[in-house]
């Protein structure tokens, strides 16, 4: 009997060292976030961790019901939020569903994009710091679409971010819609013409995100109740196909969040959706776990993982709590924990693609009807909290975690500038020791949601990593070598490119390099369609179309310097550096 004791006072004591480096705490009332956001609407308002002003310093900006003004918190210093009114003028107060902040003119500063299942979507364009109700002119309809989730992505590598609209009625005609960014501040409708569905769904909301690592971003849809889920490949050519049969994630339930990430650090990209209860679920129960196998196809593995959660349940998070340097699990429910139906779930990854729940790491006061949440750093220690926005008009929550954690980590925050400013569709590889990490970064994702342009990674111990790789969506890649931990690494697309002598593009040859006067471009039996030169700022300073196979390019009135070279041809499109003497 005693040594069955000892036994299992060393398993507590082990459990306790292991988990003992978590503890979430509700911080929200001690630094600002003391504002309710109206009263109790289905499916709750959606949430923004991202930064506003574009001063380093992730705020939060909180969706609200009816008759309550869009809640903006500026971070102050680190310490305190302080909330502002960014719309006073407009008298903005009725029911909207998301926000999300997006740099869609990549003039450098932050846009504002607002769903509502109520009075219309609108687009508010920053202009010196003053947002602009630009809807009309941009060319979004003004009447209701009832819009819940917005996801913004660049369907064809234009360096222009496109929007997804997931529209939630039934018993209509109104679908959900693409909307295509012309890079001249405008909009088109292009739905049905890209290849994508134009049946009515009851959605939620969707992710752009590349699955099978080809350069291009797909999109991923979430269906509530009696209609399957849909995954659209991105056919490189401005149109999709539906591989939603042939990829396994043609699922049906009643599908509310699409929380993207690599949980098991294998180079591909997961998805984690949420769901009801088993005794409502239509049909399939419990929150679902698909694992990307790299091969154009997923798997479920909720079981297998241990990640089914039996509750109502809305936003999820993948978040390296810990800095362990894998990531963990958050998901959110609306229910109180007092109809024996969990609360909130927190599941801590394994490294084996299983998770365990533990029960020591806070969430003590975790009885909120919760729907959204997001993840960032507002102190920029390294510590992710999550912010979750409340019903029954209550104040929102902001976990951190407060737990004395000596891990080191990393963050990275991207700037593009042949692509979309905000870098989003990028894909972040570090490495350690050989070990690898991934993060792709989104816009509009999860419930309702952005989480932070900023990407953190655990390092556990190490002090070093080996390389930081950033691909953008233009086909830039840059590689720094040996980064010191516990700093925020800020990276500018074609900054930091591989050797001029490493030619990272093996389909279109490209020489002399460097050039003097012209510049010689072939791709074997391909036709060379189309060519576009940047300069370091983004700037188009050249522009042609030789439709040939070879293709000589007049850089002789250039200034001297480093240009980007912009491809398309007859089959694929490719990026290159060259420098000009």
């Amino acid at each position: 009997m005693k040594l069955r004791l000892c036994f299992y006072s060393i398993l507590l004591c082990a459990l306790n060292t292991l988990y003992g480096q978590i503890n979430f705490v509700d911080q929200a009332e001690l630094i600002g976030l003391s504002q309710a956001t109206g009263t109790s609407n289905f499916g709750g308002h959606g949430i923004s961790y991202a930064d506003f002003d574009d001063n380093g310093l992730d705020d939060i900006t909180l969706a609200s019901g009816n008759g309550v003004p869009v809640r903006f918190y500026k971070n102050i210093e680190g310490f305190v939020f302080a909330e502002v009114d960014l719309l006073a003028t407009l008298n903005y107060d009725y029911r909207t569903r998301s926000v999300v902040w997006v740099d869609f003119d990549n003039d450098g500063d932050k846009d504002l994009f607002l769903t509502s299942d109520t009075d219309g979507n609108r687009l508010f364009q920053n202009q010196n710091g003053v947002l602009t109700d630009i809807t009309v002119a941009a060319g979004f309809p003004l009447e209701n679409l009832f819009t819940y989730g917005a996801s913004w992505g660049d369907i064809d590598n234009d360096g222009c971010l496109d929007v997804y609209l997931s529209n939630r009625i039934g018993g209509t005609n109104i679908t959900n819609y693409l909307f295509k960014n012309n890079c001249d501040g405008t909009f088109s409708e292009v739905t049905t013409s890209v290849g994508l569905s134009n049946t009515p769904y009851i959605t939620f909301c969707s992710a752009f995100f590349d699955f099978n690592n080809d350069g291009w971003q797909d999109l991923y849809v979430a269906n509530d109740k009696f209609e399957q889920n849909y995954l659209y490949k991105n056919n490189g050519d401005g149109t999709y196909t539906d591989v939603s049969v042939s990829s396994g994630t043609n699922i049906v339930m009643d599908a509310m969040s699409v929380t993207i990430d690599d949980f098991n650090s294998d180079g591909f990209f997961d998805i984690y959706i949420t769901n009801t209860p088993q005794e409502i679920s239509t049909p399939l129960p419990g929150s679902v776990l698909l694992r990307n196998n790299g091969d154009e196809t997923f798997s479920n593995i909720s079981l297998s993982s241990g990640t089914v959660v039996d509750s109502y349940c809305w936003g999820a998070n993948f978040i390296d709590a810990d800095n362990d340097t894998d990531l963990d699990l958050y998901v959110n429910s609306q229910y109180t924990g007092d109809n024996g139906f969990a609360s909130y779930a927190f599941f801590t990854n394994s490294g084996d693609e299983t998770f365990a729940q533990p029960s020591n790491v806070g969430f003590d006061t975790n009885t909120y009807r919760s729907y959204s949440s997001a993840v960032g750093d507002y102190n920029n220690d390294g510590l992710m909290e999550i912010v979750v926005n409340n019903e029954d008009n209550q104040k929102p929550s902001l976990w951190e975690n407060i737990a004395n954690n000596t891990n080191n980590y990393l963050a990275v925050e991207l700037e593009g500038v042949i692509g979309n400013r905000d870098g989003t569709g990028s894909v972040i590889e570090i490495a350690i020791n050989g070990a690898k990490q991934y993060r792709y970064t989104l816009c509009g994702e999860g419930y309702l949601s952005q989480n932070s342009t900023k990407k953190i990674f655990g390092l556990g111990t190490n002090t070093t990593v080996d390389y930081v790789k950033v691909t953008w969506l233009s086909g830039i890649v840059d590689i720094i070598y040996n980064v010191t931990a516990n700093q925020t690494l800020n990276i500018v697309e074609g900054s930091a490119t591989l050797s001029i002598g490493e030619n990272i593009i093996s389909r279109i040859n490209y020489y002399p390099n460097p050039v003097k006067n012209s510049l010689t471009l072939r791709a074997g039996n391909d036709t060379i369609k189309d060519v576009k030169i940047f300069n370091l700022l983004g700037q188009e300073v050249l522009q042609t179309r030789p439709n040939a196979l070879i293709s000589e390019i007049d850089m002789s009135h250039l200034q001297t310097g480093v240009y980007i070279v912009k491809i398309n041809s007859a089959a694929i499109t490719e990026t290159v550096r060259v420098i000009k003497q």
